[in-house]
């Protein structure tokens, strides 16, 4: 190819190089300069390149400074300077660094560009500093269910065969985050906009950055936010403090409507996937109470500031996943968070249970399930046994009766027709 010919090329590259500049929506990474990584305090690798850089995560070419960069085989799938995922180079729980392109920053012990990413117990629920890291969030032991976390490789799978966009060579940290995209919304509470997920079955797109509430927890007329501070009665996520029995569409929509973005997999029965019935099943989903249970009411559940509702018979607050849930790890089984409204939580099995209900619920379960005005259960003499012998125990514990999509078929006596909704 002569001299002149390569220079035309050369110079038609650049010529749509500098196109794609100065029209940025014909760019792929879409509003990448305002994201986490492209922004003045995003990636930053190598000396010499302006922080945000694309080079930080892409080597285009084949050397740096005249050396050849890893990976010394070839190039990596988009690019990028290390292999994005290895679904089996490390047992579940334990993931290293080189397991996944993304722990090369976020990660505790990385070199790259260490990046200090908290858990959501303690960036928005108000807990103790745990974790440090996404990479140490994954790989939290627990004494009963070692392995608490997003199964990556499971995601990995899932994503592959459900979304088009998702390939073998995808991060499964993408099934969730659009690295081109996602935000840090930790840092700016007051602007919804600034957002770090993106449905899976709209990946180019941010979710909970609408300016009109659709894709955040306000679009529930019945949202509460949580505490975080309990004794100060400051709420999640920005600590803003607001009265009791006010339904606080102000902290809901600085939250994303978490429920909305995970039942875009969690609809779905595939593999260990859990499918979640957040609009006509859960109670702690969008139905009303009454709907669920016919003509009775459950006036008897007892719930605790900010949960205790003015009208028990027509009051149903709905709940963010993240309410209760971690998104990526937790200590507790589960994925159940450290923190819940403002008060530790510990359940390393289904037996302690209820350490995580009692944080919104009153544990007086004797009064709630035989004694209240509209108790469910009738007490009567040499029928204890019935539910509370063998696993069952005084009191049943809670996860026995009370999980996502239970009823209480299961009841030996006394059993409702239809089944009442037991969650």
């Amino acid at each position: 190819m002569s001299y002149n010919k390569k220079l035309k090329i050369l110079s038609l590259i650049g010529a749509i190089f500098s196109l794609c500049l100065l029209m940025p929506d014909l760019l792929w990474a879409g509003e990448y300069l305002n994201s986490a990584h492209g922004s003045s305090a995003g990636a930053q690798r190598l000396t010499g390149y302006a922080t945000g850089n694309c080079a930080h995560c892409h080597e285009m070419h084949a050397s740096i400074a005249g050396s050849e960069p890893d990976p010394l085989g070839g190039p990596s799938p988009y690019t990028l300077f290390a292999t994005n995922f290895n679904s089996g180079t490390s047992l579940p729980g334990s993931y290293l660094v080189a397991d996944n392109f993304c722990f090369y920053c976020h990660s505790a012990s990385t070199s790259v560009q260490p990046v200090a990413n908290k858990d959501y117990s303690a960036t928005f629920g108000g807990a103790a500093t745990g974790v440090q890291s996404i990479m140490d969030a994954f790989n939290q032991p627990s004494s009963a269910e070692p392995n608490s976390y997003h199964d990556l490789a499971g995601i990995h799978t899932f994503a592959e065969g459900k979304f088009p966009w998702y390939s073998a060579d995808s991060n499964p940290c993408n099934a969730c985050h659009n690295p081109h995209m996602a935000r840090k919304n930790y840092e700016d509470f007051l602007t919804p906009l600034s957002s770090a997920i993106s449905k899976p079955s709209d990946h180019f797109n941010l979710w909970g950055d609408s300016e009109d509430n659709t894709e955040t927890m306000a679009t529930y007329s019945r949202y509460e936010a949580p505490y975080s501070d309990p004794i100060s009665k400051k709420r999640e996520p920005d600590g803003a403090s607001v009265s009791d029995g006010v339904v606080n569409t102000g902290q809901g929509w600085k939250t994303p409507d978490y429920a909305g973005f995970c039942l875009d997999c969690h609809q779905y029965a595939v593999g260990s996937l859990l499918v979640i019935n957040w609009g006509s099943g859960d109670k702690h989903g969008v139905v009303a109470r009454d709907a669920l249970v016919g003509a009775t009411s459950d006036t008897s559940l007892d719930g605790r500031n900010p949960y205790e509702a003015v009208d028990h018979s027509t009051d149903n607050f709905v709940l963010s996943c993240l309410d209760c849930h971690e998104p990526h790890g937790s200590p507790n089984i589960m994925l159940l968070r450290r923190q819940v409204n403002g008060e530790s939580v510990d359940v390393t099995s289904l037996d302690s249970m209820a350490n995580l209900c009692a944080r919104c619920h009153s544990s007086n379960w004797e009064y709630i399930h035989h004694l209240s005005e509209d108790h469910p259960y009738v007490k009567q003499a040499g029928q204890c046994n019935d539910c509370h012998a063998g696993d069952g125990g005084f009191p049943i514990f809670c996860g026995k009766c009370h999980f996502h999509g239970s009823d209480d078929s299961w009841v030996p006596i006394q059993k409702t027709t239809p089944p009442r909704k037991t969650f």
